[in-house]
């Protein structure tokens, strides 16, 4: 009898985990597929990724082939809500990179501090590619996999979004 309640407990313990692990958020209309990329010429040399396959030069008709699929996938020009596009000064990288341990950059999506200070509750609620609330942290590596910190003892953020901040060139392309 006692064996039969303990197997029971443990029966409905068990259930009651597995039934309670929290589901990945996927973003609405999103295809279910995953996909993966192998690429069998990129190696890792501790923490530092390198090979033939890795930060490699495309052609601009490859990165327009590129930019012109995302922005049919989120209806551009029709729909001007998705990012387009994260700026970053290059100033403040090339300051950055002086620091000759770095050696991956490493550009970190994450939710900007305006938008998670501006309501409750948003802290890791979906937001797709929201321009107002979708940022990159620039962050770089040493040898190790270290965070090389920034002479202000930090990594860098305040990409500006496109839309919103999209400079002179009116259109999405590459020139």
């Amino acid at each position: 009898m006692k064996a039969a309640i303990l197997f029971g407990t443990l029966a409905l313990a068990t259930t009651l985990l597995t039934s309670c692990q929290p589901e990945a958020v996927k973003a609405p209309g999103a295809d279910a597929t995953h996909v993966t990329t192998p690429n069998p010429s990129v190696t890792h040399s501790n923490a530092r990724i390198t090979g033939n396959g890795y930060s490699q030069s495309i052609s601009l008709e490859e990165g327009n082939q590129m930019i012109a699929s995302y922005l049919q996938s989120v209806n551009y020009p029709y729909q001007d809500t998705a990012l387009r596009a994260l700026s970053f000064d290059a100033d403040t990288l090339r300051a950055y990179l002086a620091d000759p341990s770095i050696t991956t950059m490493k550009f970190y999506f994450g939710h900007q501090l305006s938008y998670l200070n501006s309501g409750t509750n948003l802290t890791g609620k979906y937001i797709g590619m929201k321009p107002g609330a979708l940022t990159i942290i620039a962050v770089g590596l040493n040898d190790a996999g270290a965070v090389v910190r920034n002479k202000s003892n930090g990594v860098y953020e305040h990409a500006m979004p496109c839309p919103y901040v999209c400079g002179v060139q009116t259109d999405a392309y590459l020139h």
